[in-house]
């Protein structure tokens, strides 16, 4: 497939200074189960927010263009636990795998594209970022805290767990092309390690973020 290059780290990108004339609280567009999917960074920006009370806070615009998408989904208890993918399951009924019979497995998760981009982009914060974007794209957040010693460019593909129904991230890991695993960058593991390998370790720093789930199959998405 074809990429888009860039050489421009997100640090060095030109800083948008937004003000806004309210308290900024991220944890405003926080509520709800959130969004989990993977997409192809499109372009980046790099805004301050500062608000009334001159307080300022530092974000990642990274512009995606979702190619699959989950909501998330959590137990009784609060525990993240793994989506429903889709709405019937293979069970085997022959030796070795050999035969199986397509099973009920209840109301899928899956959202359509346009879902996804219904939950992550808020009218509030699109105002500030749809010039440095295109309308078919999901806007996320990520926080300068946040980035730690990652990088991210234009034509990376990455898989997002978005902190409730908007968009700011709760984490966030690239996809290796070749092999198609997610690359969990914030642990230090290697390019290849697998989506059930401690998947996605950048914590968000909003208070009160649902434990993270068990990572799930790679395979699963395709059904």
């Amino acid at each position: 497939m074809s990429r888009i290059y860039d050489n421009q780290p997100l640090r060095n990108l030109p800083l948008v200074n937004i003000e806004i004339g309210d308290t900024w609280k991220q944890s405003k567009f926080c509520c709800g189960a959130g969004v989990l999917f993977e997409g192809c960074i499109q372009t980046r920006s790099h805004f301050m927010i500062c608000d009334k009370d001159k307080h300022k806070s530092q974000y990642f615009i990274l512009f995606i263009k979702i190619t699959k998408a989950h909501q998330r989904k959590y137990d009784d208890s609060g525990n993240e636990i793994e989506p429903n993918f889709s709405e019937t399951k293979k069970v085997s009924t022959g030796f070795l795998n050999s035969s199986y019979n397509v099973e009920a497995r209840g109301q899928t998760d899956r959202l359509d594209i346009q879902q996804a981009k219904d939950i992550i982009n808020k009218p509030e914060l699109t105002c500030y970022t749809s010039k440095y974007g295109t309308p078919e794209l999901a806007a996320i957040w990520l926080h300068h805290e946040q980035l730690g010693g990652l990088e991210f460019e234009s034509g990376d593909n990455i898989r997002v767990k978005t902190n409730g129904d908007g968009p700011f991230i709760f984490s966030i890991s690239k996809i290796d092309d070749v092999s198609s695993k997610v690359s969990n960058y914030a642990g230090g593991e290697n390019v290849g390690a697998s989506w059930t390998d401690k998947i996605m370790d950048i914590k968000s720093d909003v208070p009160g973020s649902m434990k993270e789930a068990e990572g799930v199959d790679d395979d699963e998405w395709d059904d």
